[in-house]
């Protein structure tokens, strides 16, 4: 069952290519990104460490079930709303971003609006179903969304244009500060581990999270390339000047594959994959946290028949996402994505640190029964 929690893990931490975290980390590279991304995987694996090892005292319940235990309905009415609404909106940014990406790069003349519809629909309705049917479908497209990703870095990485001496010369500024947004973007590729809010309702009462060292190693690498081949790619300078920066990246390598000559395809195949199955993820997460706070509900992993209610806030979520993007430009998607990436940040601590306290407070009562 840990395969479930890596590929939780792993999902979000390949989608740093989507929020255009390696965009405002470049855009930082002078500055305190270097240093960032360094101090990233300790923040990392701390708050893994502390949620991993909170939700190991609560076998088989989830976010919504551990808060029900210390406060009362209204309390925890809140508490989901919110983290609904944070999820949501992650999982909107990431789509909407693809359906700009898919029609800039790929196909210029088509709507942007109606692409963005119909990623919406498949995403929505995928979200819809159980708990164990998302956790099988993230399975399956991970799997095959890893050998190409591997594959991507490689070729990138081997590019004839790669500059060496660009990499050293933005590793040199590695004694700057940090700023508050590069520290945001960079930590966030390390925090997979919040899905098991809700996803450990399908592991084993005896179920112990193993190896969660190895998780931040891997991470730190997909960030250190994520950030740096870019920069080896296009230059110190050139490479502030594009937004989807790991687009341009791709665009930039060659393959002699016969007909399959341009890496940009493929990379474009695993990045609606990966954009796809993260929004899946995250959008199921939204309701089933919504589904709590309505009377009557029955929490059941693996339902047969998504309930008519997943279907109501499913389009609901549709229509809030499509709404919003029509009235967003896109130098205000880029503020709002900052402030979000920032704002996650500081909530993230807060969570993690809450459960963790409130773990405390459960194993001090079992000693207290025992004692009695």
């Amino acid at each position: 069952m840990n395969r479930y929690f890596f590929y939780n893990y792993f999902i979000v931490c390949f989608t740093n290519l989507m929020l255009l975290i390696p965009y405002f980390l470049t855009a930082d590279r002078y500055g305190g990104a270097v240093m960032s991304i360094v101090l990233s995987p300790i923040f990392g694996y701390i708050f893994l460490y502390m949620f991993t090892s909170s939700l190991s005292k609560f076998p088989g319940k989830a976010l919504p079930e551990i808060f029900s235990l210390f406060y009362p309905k209204w309390i925890v009415n809140i508490v989901m709303v919110y983290k609904a609404v944070l999820i949501g909106i992650a999982g909107a940014l990431v789509i909407s971003t693809y359906a700009v990406i898919i029609t800039s790069f790929l196909n210029p003349n088509a709507n942007q609006y109606v692409m963005l519809m119909l990623l919406l629909i498949v995403c929505a309705y995928a979200a819809t179903r159980s708990t164990v049917s998302i956790a099988f479908i993230l399975e399956i497209s991970l799997l095959l969304s890893l050998p190409v990703i591997a594959f991507v870095m490689y070729k990138t990485i081997n590019n004839p244009l790669m500059n060496w001496d660009a990499i050293h010369v933005i590793a040199n500024h590695v004694d700057h500060m940090p700023t508050l947004l590069s520290f945001a973007c960079a930590s966030f590729v390390f925090t997979g581990y919040l899905n098991m809010g809700l996803f450990n309702r399908i592991l084993p009462p005896n179920f112990k999270f193993k190896y969660i060292w190895s998780y931040p190693i891997i991470a730190f690498i997909v960030l250190v390339i994520t950030f740096f081949v870019p920069i080896g790619i296009h230059g110190t300078e050139t490479v502030s000047q594009y937004i989807f920066l790991w687009s341009a990246t791709a665009d930039s390598t060659r393959m002699m594959y016969g007909f399959i000559e341009r890496m940009l395809f493929v990379f474009l195949i695993v990045l609606i994959n990966i954009s796809l199955t993260f929004t899946m993820v995250g959008w199921h997460m939204v309701i089933e946290y919504i589904r709590t706070i309505i009377p009557n509900n029955v929490v059941n992993p693996d339902e047969k028949k998504a309930p008519l209610r997943s279907y109501i806030i499913a389009g609901c979520i549709i229509i809030i996402t499509f709404v919003t993007m029509l009235k967003v430009t896109d130098d205000l998607m880029l503020k709002f994505t900052a402030y979000f990436l920032i704002f996650r940040l500081f909530s993230e601590t807060l969570t993690t640190t809450w459960i963790f306290i409130l773990s405390r407070k459960k194993v001090r009562k079992y000693e207290k029964e025992a004692a009695s």
